[in-house]
């Protein structure tokens, strides 16, 4: 059988063969146009009994934790700071994967398939580590094996998987919370949807800024404050923000949009300067955590937003919104 031009070795046809190959090198496990990757904390956890900021802020049992996504290379942004590869980041036709191909939406699968693909690709990454029961533990192994908590978050957009509220609903109905992070553009969906917490980005604060860091485009960022707008009537939320030292640390001028939107918590995160971010900006460019809790006291000191809890070793802080206050860690059943 001839195989398609855009379908690498491995016989997937949605992906282009040179971003799959970059994938996969970075530990990517991928099935059509769903992946999963194990987050390094998951690994810290298994090796080295470290949990996560996420275990600290929300009692999220780490090991026990997928990290994943249902549309791995389909986002509407660009963002500057993002660890995967964009195709900007590629010394081929740009055009050809921006015009062509980057963008062309796959053949979506029904949820049911999605996840299972997810729960599969994630057994595959977990049983790596049987061979070395003696430095993990049998018991903890095989909580890892059996997660409990989907982090719908990996790279891509979530919201563009047409069917990802009946994905989440599977993933509670098997017992496990999930965590969404979107980008906010498909307000629809975000009305739609009912995580365990759902995430938004929030990475500018005007139009200028959000060209330049996340290189979207009016339309796009006028979506995003119409689902600000919406995100008061959602039962647990946060509004996320990556800092980039230069880029977005005047935190002042993100304070009215914290305000507007309301949401239960707010996360102040430096940049990270990981993966495929490396050829866009530099070490210089993250924020030391001693910055990240004065730009958190900042926003304390003037919003109803009051710094609760922070993880250095991710260089992030935790607000909590003193009007709509809720317990951050979570009951989980």
């Amino acid at each position: 059988m001839k195989m398609n031009k855009t379908e690498n070795s491995n016989g997937n046809k949605y992906i282009p063969k040179e971003i799959y190959n970059i994938l996969r090198k970075q530990h990517y496990q991928i099935k059509d146009h769903s992946a999963v990757k194990l987050c390094g904390w998951v690994r810290k956890s298994l090796l080295e009994n470290k949990n996560c900021y996420k275990s600290k802020f929300y009692g999220i049992a780490t090991h026990r934790c997928i990290q994943c996504t249902p549309s791995v290379i389909w986002c509407q942004q660009n963002c500057i700071f993002c660890w995967r590869v964009l195709p900007t980041d590629l010394n081929d036709d740009n055009d050809k994967f921006n015009k062509n191909i980057y963008y062309k939406l796959p053949k979506w699968k029904e949820p049911e398939e999605v996840m299972n693909d997810i729960f599969e690709m994630h057994r595959t990454i977990i049983m790596g580590y049987k061979g070395i029961l003696d430095r993990i533990g049998e018991k903890k192994f095989n909580e890892a094996i059996n997660p409990k908590h989907v982090a719908i978050s990996l790279s891509g957009e979530p919201t563009i998987y047409p069917y990802l509220d009946e994905l989440i609903k599977l993933f509670h109905k098997k017992g496990l919370s999930t965590f969404v992070v979107s980008n906010g553009i498909l307000t629809d969906v975000i009305e739609k949807i009912n995580p365990t917490q759902l995430y938004i980005s929030l990475d500018a604060y005007d139009l200028d800024s959000y060209k330049k860091i996340c290189r979207g485009k009016e339309t796009q960022w006028e979506k995003i404050l119409n689902t600000l707008d919406i995100l008061e009537s959602k039962k647990r939320t946060c509004l996320r923000t990556t800092l980039i030292r230069g880029y977005n640390d005047n935190i002042e001028k993100f304070i009215p949009l914290y305000e507007g939107a309301n949401t239960n918590f707010i996360e102040l995160k430096s940049y990270m300067n990981v993966g495929y971010s490396r050829k866009r900006l530099n070490l210089d460019d993250m924020l030391r955590h001693d910055e990240i809790i004065n730009l958190s006291k900042t926003v304390e000191e003037n919003s109803f937003y009051k710094l609760e809890d922070d993880a250095f070793d991710s260089r992030v802080s935790l607000l909590v919104n003193e009007n709509r206050r809720i317990n951050p860690k979570i009951k989980f059943e």
